[in-house]
């Protein structure tokens, strides 16, 4: 028994040495003694096999559902139709698009989660509560991993503050447009007025006024300005540009000066700007600037001046100047012009959480649907066609790359107008080739005169205020909106009514909270 032991030793021992013998021949052709042999994964045919493991796979067709904001055109049809036979082909999917429209939208939106409807991507923004809705858990986690296998094109293009700022406790909800964009308002005028009454380009707030006054005084079938019952314009326009305010808390007083990096907050309410403001706005009132029924006036100040009934306008530079496009194309005896109230004054770009896709919660397809908004973004045929429509039947693209609107105001898918705006990205965005002469150069302006704050980025946590916050939202329905437009007759006595009920709903308990929460958001940031 020992012998046949030591044999097999033996035996054992031989194979061993021959074994190491063809290692160490190995490791001398091609590698250094001291280096460990190619692993198989580093292979040709195994980095082959690799990425074709790592490609999505896309065998099985897919029917995907995404919810979008505003009101949808008569072409949307016929434009997806044709983006869906590209999609077909190149990922073996579909879409189809729902609008919410602008009625209608903030009632079924909290509902889409709500009743765990099965859909796929919805537009999300912070004004439609997109940090509410996201801790709420009805957005998918968009990991890094996720997005570099499914979108890789956005991951190369996207500025990375903008995955900062979209974060909500730390992860990432939503794919943001990529866009540097400025929600400053701006105005648009009948250039054809101006120039019947002898009047000077508008530059200032007084121009502005000079313009009101002589419309309303000689022009009587023209309202100078067909304000509505919830416009924010007016506000915006008149007197932010010289006070750079910044409401982070919707609906109340509560505010910061973005020129002020202290993060010290203030209720706009009560400053001295203010109060002369709603003195101007109830002396506009009464001069009927706009009409005495302004707090039950539905007609949007867009559609009333394409109508024929208002004799001016506003809103952000973007879809301004698309209105005023339009409304040169469909009038050019107006000669509609804009203007900047905000020129050489403090300008500051929206946070990029303002625009942006989210993939539900609930979704069956995220992988492909994280796919199509890569092409969305990212391929130019298929942003031409979700942004301007068909080529030749909507627009036509001049030689200097611009957007020429086919059928103006007869387009049935006008530009922008359905709801792109959640992949909007900077290499893919075009100018339109009849945009106003100002465009450019109010843009320019912005730009030059930008400023940033931390507190951009800011969102109130207003989960243990909610009765608060809809008091609060009711004080301003009631009384806010009607003093913003003159329409509580003494503005002195409506200012202090307003200060009143605000305290009731709770806005000083709520405005130490808010700054609480501001003073660890900084110090989280040092």
């Amino acid at each position: 028994m020992k012998k046949t032991s030591l044999t097999v030793v033996a035996a054992l021992l031989a194979i061993m040495l021959v074994v190491a013998g063809c290692s160490g021949n190995n490791a001398n052709n091609g590698n250094s003694g001291n280096q460990p042999a190619a692993s198989p994964e580093a292979s040709p045919k195994a980095t082959e096999q690799a990425a074709v493991e790592d490609k999505p796979d896309i065998s099985k067709e897919v029917k995907l559902k995404m919810y979008l904001i505003g009101d949808q055109p008569k072409d949307t049809g016929l434009v997806y139709e044709e983006i869906n036979k590209k999609l077909k082909q190149d990922i073996n999917a579909t879409v189809e698009p729902i609008f919410l429209s602008w009625g209608e939208y903030s009632q079924k939106y909290p509902l889409l989660f709500a009743t765990g409807e099965e859909f796929d991507l919805v537009y999300a923004a912070n004004w439609i509560k997109y940090s509410e809705q996201a801790n709420k858990g009805a957005f998918m986690e968009l990991t890094p991993e996720l997005l570099n296998k499914y979108a890789p094109q956005t991951m190369k293009e996207m500025p990375p503050e903008a995955w900062e700022q979209v974060k909500v406790g730390g992860k990432v909800y939503m794919v943001p447009a990529s866009t540097k964009d400025f929600g400053m308002v701006v105005g648009a005028v009948r250039g054809d007025l101006r120039e019947k009454y002898n009047l000077s380009p508008i530059k200032t707030f007084a121009d502005f006024e000079n313009y009101l006054e002589t419309i309303s005084q000689n022009e009587p079938d023209l309202v100078p300005y067909d304000a509505e019952a919830k416009t924010y314009q007016i506000y915006d326009m008149m007197l932010i540009p010289d006070q750079s305010w910044k409401i982070p808390v919707s609906n109340t007083g509560i505010a910061f000066d973005v020129k002020d990096q202290s993060g010290k907050l203030i209720n706009y309410l009560e400053q001295p700007e203010y109060l002369e403001f709603v003195k101007k706005m109830a002396d506009w009132n009464q001069k009927g600037y706009w009409s005495k029924s302004v707090m039950t006036n539905k007609t949007t100040v867009i559609d009333s001046f394409h109508s024929g009934k208002s004799a001016s306008m506003a809103g952000n530079l973007v879809s301004l100047s698309q209105n005023v496009t339009l409304a040169n194309q469909t009038h050019p005896e107006w000669k509609v012009e804009m203007f900047n109230l905000y020129d050489g004054k403090t300008t500051f770009p929206n946070v990029y959480s303002g625009n942006g896709i989210a993939i539900n919660a609930n979704s069956k397809n995220p992988e492909r649907a994280l796919m199509m908004l890569d092409l969305f973004r990212n391929n130019e045929e298929y942003f031409n066609l979700t942004t301007y429509g068909i080529e030749g039947t909507h627009y036509e693209l001049t030689a200097d790359n611009k957007i020429k609107v086919l059928n103006g105001a007869e387009s049935g898918f006008k530009p922008d107008s359905a709801c792109p705006w959640g992949w909007r990205t900077p290499a893919m965005s075009k100018i339109m080739a009849d945009a106003p002469a100002q465009y450019e150069e109010i843009l320019a302006s912005f730009n030059k005169s930008s400023i940033t704050n931390p507190l951009l980025t800011f969102v109130f946590d207003g989960t243990n205020f909610k009765n608060e916050l809809a008091a609060m939202k009711n004080v301003s329905d009631q009384y806010k909106d009607a003093l913003n437009l003159g329409a509580m007759g003494d503005p002195e006595a409506g200012l202090k009514v307003l200060h009143e009920k605000y305290k009731e709903a709770g806005l000083d308990k709520v405005m130490e909270e808010a700054q609480k929460q501001v003073d660890a958001f900084l110090a989280a940031q040092k």
